[in-house]
C-alpha cells in the first residue's frame, strides 16, 4: 500500500518580519541599479520604512509561535527578542551612518543594502535548529560583514582587517560544516534538536561534528584561542560597522550556540561544563589584560568585546535555566553597551586630526561636555557600575554560576573584571580630571545628540529598572527549555 505524504501550504505568517527585511533589501538593490548614483535620502527613507514594517509586524505577532517550512524555520519567543533587538540597532545605526561616511569620502548605495541582507541573515540565525539554514544565514551575515569592514575608500587597515576576517571567516564557516557533515552522517537528519535527542551508544562521530561546529562559531565570536582576526577587523572596520559586529553581529552569533544549551544536559553537561568555562576563563582574562596595555580606544574596546564574550560565555556554561537568562541579559546588555560606545567614537573620528589615541582623550569634558559624559556611562556600563544594564548582566551571570557551583569560574570573572578596571576608568579620568591641550571642532546633528542620548538613558533605565528587559528574558530562557 503506497504512503500518502500530505504536503501543507507553509505559514508565511510565521515569515513576515523577514519577508519584510528582504523585500526592502531587494527595493534597495533595484534602486542602486536604476540610479548611477543612488540618492542616500531616499535609501534611507526606504530603509527606515522597511525595517519599522518589519518590527511593527514583530511587535503585532508576539505571542504567534511555531513552526513553517517543514521544520526549517522556527519562531518562539527567544527569536521574537532577539529579532527586535536587532531591528532597533540597525534603524540606530543608519541615524550615525551617513554622516560618517561621507565624512570619510566613502558614500556607496551598496552599504544599504548589503546592511539589510547582513540584518535579514541575523534573523535567520537566531531562528532555526536546521543546519543547512543556519549554514545559508552564517554565510549571509559573515559575507555581508566581509564587505561592509572594507568598506572605506583608500583605507589600508580596512581592507587588511577584512581580509583577515574573511580568511579566519572562512575557517569557521569551513568548520561548522564539516561538523554539520558530521552530525549528518551520524543521525541521518538535519535537525539539531533531533540530532541531540537520539543519541545512540557509538557516538564518536556525534561527538567530532559538535565539536567542529562549535568551534566555528568560537571563533565567529572572539573567543579564544579563535580570536586572532577579531581586533584587526574591529579597528579597520568603519566605525558604525564595528559597532554593528559587536552588536548585532553578536546576537546572531551566539544565537545557535544558546540555542543548544537546554539539549546538552542529558549526554554532554559534565564536557560542555568544563570545556566552556575553560574558554570563557582564558577569554574574559586575555582580553582584558590585552585591553589594558592598548593605547588606540578603538581596538581596546575590541579586546573589551572579547573579554565580554568571555563574561557571556561564562554564563552558557551553566546549562541550566537560570544560566540561559542570565546568558540572554548579558547579550542584549552588551548589545547596546557596546554599540554606544563604538558610536561615541564613530562622531569623535569627525574630529581634525583625531586617530583614537588614549591621550587624545585628556580633558573632553572641556570642549564636549556632553560627549564625555555619554561615553563615560557607556565605560561605566562596560564595566559594570551599577545602576547600568552592565552591573545587572554581571550580577545575573555571578549568580548562575553560584547556582551551578563554578566557583572558580565566578573568581576568575571577578579577577577580569577587577582587571578591566585598569582601562575603563583610565580613559574616564583622562576626560574628566585632565586638562586639554586644545579644543576640538566637531559638528554633531540634533538626529546623533538625540541618538546618542537614548542609548544612555537606555543603559541607566535598564540598569535602574531591570524588570523591564528581565520579563522577556525569563520568559524567552523557560520557554527553550520547555521541549
Amino acid at each position: 500500500m503506497e504512503q500518502i505524504i500530505k504536503l501543507e501550504f507553509p505559514n508565511l505568517w510565521l515569515l513576515l518580519p523577514e519577508m519584510a527585511v528582504l523585500l526592502t533589501g531587494f527595493t534597495l538593490f533595484t534602486l542602486d541599479l536604476l540610479y548611477k548614483r543612488l540618492n542616500h535620502a531616499l535609501a534611507i527613507s526606504v530603509s527606515i520604512v522597511g525595517y519599522l514594517i518589519a518590527l511593527l509586524l514583530l511587535l503585532f505577532n508576539w505571542n504567534l509561535q511555531g513552526e513553517t517550512f517543514y521544520g526549517l524555520y522556527h519562531r518562539d519567543s527567544f527569536s521574537n527578542l532577539m529579532q527586535a533587538f536587532m531591528i532597533a540597532l540597525t534603524m540606530l545605526l543608519l541615524g550615525f551612518s551617513y554622516s560618517y561616511y561621507k565624512h570619510r569620502k566613502s558614500l556607496y548605495g551598496e552599504f544599504y543594502y548589503i546592511l539589510n541582507f547582513a540584518l535579514a541573515g541575523g534573523m535567520f540565525l537566531v531562528s532555526s535548529y536546521n543546519l543547512i539554514v543556519l549554514y545559508v544565514a552564517l554565510e549571509a551575515v559573515s559575507i555581508s560583514f566581509y564587505i561592509l569592514t572594507a568598506l572605506l575608500r583608500s583605507d589600508f587597515n580596512s581592507k587588511e582587517g577584512a581580509f583577515k576576517y574573511l580568511m579566519l571567516g572562512g575557517l569557521s564557516i569551513a568548520l561548522a560544516s564539516y561538523g554539520a557533515g558530521f552530525m549528518y552522517l551520524y543521525s541521518g537528519s538535519l535537525d539539531l534538536r533531533y540530532i541531540l535527542t537520539h543519541i545512540g551508544e557509538n557516538k564518536y562521530f556525534l561527538v567530532l561534528g559538535l565539536v567542529l561546529f562549535l568551534i566555528g562559531f568560537a571563533i565567529k565570536i572572539g573567543a579564544v584561542p579563535f580570536h586572532f582576526w577579531l581586533p584587526d577587523a574591529y579597528q579597520g572596520a568603519p566605525t558604525p560597522i564595528t559597532a554593528y559586529m559587536a552588536s548585532v553581529g553578536k546576537l546572531a552569533f551566539f544565537a545557535p550556540v544558546v540555542r543548544l544549551m537546554p539539549y546538552v544536559q542529558e549526554h554532554f553537561a559534565h564536557a560542555w561544563v568544563i570545556t566552556v568555562s575553560v574558554i570563557s576563563a582564558l577569554t574574559m582574562l586575555y582580553g582584558n589584560l590585552t585591553a589594558l596595555v592598548q593605547k588606540d580606544v578603538k581596538r581596546l574596546l575590541a579586546y573589551s568585546s572579547i573579554a565580554h564574550s568571555g563574561y557571556i560565555m561564562a554564563g552558557i556554561a551553566v546549562a541550566e535555566v537560570i544560566g540561559l537568562k542570565a546568558v540572554l541579559y548579558f547579550l542584549l546588555a552588551y548589545s547596546l553597551m557596546g554599540f554606544g560606545s563604538f558610536m561615541v567614537l564613530a562622531l569623535l573620528e569627525r574630529a581634525p586630526e583625531w586617530e583614537n589615541k588614549l591621550e587624545q582623550f585628556s580633558g573632553m569634558r572641556f570642549y564636549l561636555p556632553w560627549l564625555a559624559f555619554s561615553f563615560m556611562v557607556m565605560l561605566l556600563a562596560l564595566l559594570g557600575v551599577p545602576p547600568t544594564v552592565g552591573f545587572v548582566g554581571k550580577a545575573l551571570v555571578f549568580m548562575s554560576l553560584s547556582f551551578g557551583s563554578l566557583w572558580w569560574l565566578a573568581i576568575v570573572m571577578i579577577v577580569a573584571t577587577g582587571i578591566s578596571t585598569g582601562y575603563y576608568l583610565r580613559i574616564t579620568a583622562l576626560m574628566f580630571m585632565k586638562d586639554s591641550n586644545r579644543g576640538r571642532e566637531l559638528s554633531v546633528s540634533n538626529l546623533e545628540k538625540f541618538l546618542i542620548v537614548l542609548l544612555v538613558v537606555s543603559v541607566v533605565l535598564l540598569g535602574a529598572v531591570p524588570i523591564i528587559l528581565w520579563n522577556f528574558v525569563s520568559f524567552s530562557a523557560e520557554n527553550l527549555f520547555m521541549r
